[in-house]
């Protein structure tokens, strides 16, 4: 015997399915109308499509703005820009920087006496390096991981033998602080090719936050090198060729990742490198619109720095920037800085380029 609902249920059912039924049939009748129904004319009611002139066009189109409405687009456009920018703040956002990063200078003897040497770090350095570009980490991620390993190495007695895995774990402390989508740790595991394994790369990762009280918040030289592009690139009183500036500024960036390889280097506040590889950069490769001199004196004064300060810290760093480049082994900055995305200038910086680097070192 077949299911049967009771009356009451049945009637109620059917109700609800006329319902549905009126619903769709409105909906279907509204639609259609819409096919039928052209804009709104200037003047006048709706009219059907057939009532309107045969030659006048359906779509109409976008009224071309006036110059008053294009200038007030512009502001606004500008006026969003300087807000993400930041630049009613950005003064005072650099001078508490230049201020906080005097904090974690480093005594620049800190490597004599242990047994892990100047050579062994510069080792290392550049294997991170090679694992930072194998994992496509963001450049904070690198400049951050050699700030850690620095500290560790002031702050702590670490063995020859304990050295990659401090590095590796830097790398995955920093890459937690930095990236939005990190390497899982069995990729540290794999990339050290199972040398230390995950329980020792986490208890070396409490290690160094206990040791640095959880303060990661120093600003490497790559902040300090955007805000020198941005006031050098973005001046409205001079034409400068982007393109040229676009090799410069990878260039500066190359010179500031080579000073990572120098452990002297780390009693330089990032500031001062970011200025001192900006000023070599320009000598190496001269960019039409900007002045080297002009453009010195505009960052120097922008950032705070003192001139005396600057002068050594080119000597220093042109000293490093030439003989870490020249390195016959420790390729990996040279060779990251042949990929297209950052204007292939490894292959800009010619014997001639170097030399002229070289002099600026004496």
């Amino acid at each position: 015997m077949p299911f049967q609902l009771p009356n009451e249920v049945y009637f109620i059912a059917r109700r609800l399915e006329n319902m549905l039924r009126a619903q769709n049939n409105r909906r279907n009748t509204n639609d259609n109308n819409a096919f039928k129904v052209a804009q709104k004319p200037a003047n006048g009611p709706l009219k059907p499509v057939n009532a309107q002139n045969k030659k006048e066009s359906l779509i109409s189109k976008p009224a071309q703005p006036s110059a008053e409405t294009a200038q007030l687009t512009t502001k606004r456009v500008n006026l969003q820009d300087n807000e993400m920018k930041c630049l009613e703040m950005a003064e005072d956002i650099y001078k508490y920087l230049t201020r906080h990063e005097k904090k974690f200078v480093l005594d620049e003897n800190f490597m004599n006496g242990g047994e892990p040497t100047s050579k062994m770090r510069r080792i290392l350095v550049d294997w991170l390096i090679q694992v930072h570009l194998r994992f496509h980490l963001l450049p904070e991620t690198l400049h951050l991981t050699v700030f850690i390993l620095d500290q560790m190495l002031a702050k702590k007695n670490v063995s020859k033998a304990d050295l990659q895995l401090l590095g590796i774990s830097a790398m995955f402390v920093a890459s937690k602080f930095e990236e939005v989508f990190l390497p899982d740790i069995y990729d540290y595991e794999f990339i050290t090719e199972n040398t230390f394994n995950k329980k020792q790369i986490l208890a070396m990762e409490q290690t160094i936050l206990n040791t640095l009280q959880f303060d990661l918040s120093c600003p490497s030289s790559l902040v300090f090198s955007r805000c020198i592009s941005r006031v050098l690139s973005e001046d409205e009183e001079i034409t400068v060729d982007q393109q040229a500036f676009f090799y410069t500024y990878n260039i500066s960036k190359l010179i500031g990742e080579l000073a990572l390889l120098e452990s002297v280097m780390t009693s330089v506040p990032r500031s001062h490198i970011a200025i001192a590889a900006m000023i070599i950069a320009l000598e190496a490769h001269p960019v039409e619109g900007i002045e080297p001199k002009r453009a010195e004196a505009t960052i120097i004064e922008q950032l705070g720095a003192a001139r005396a300060e600057i002068s050594e810290t080119v000597q220093l760093l042109a000293q490093v920037a030439a003989r870490n480049f020249k390195q016959a082994k420790l390729v990996a900055i040279k060779n990251k800085y042949q990929s297209s995305k950052l204007g292939q200038v490894s292959n800009l910086l010619t014997d001639d380029i170097i030399e002229k680097i070289e002099q600026l070192g004496e």
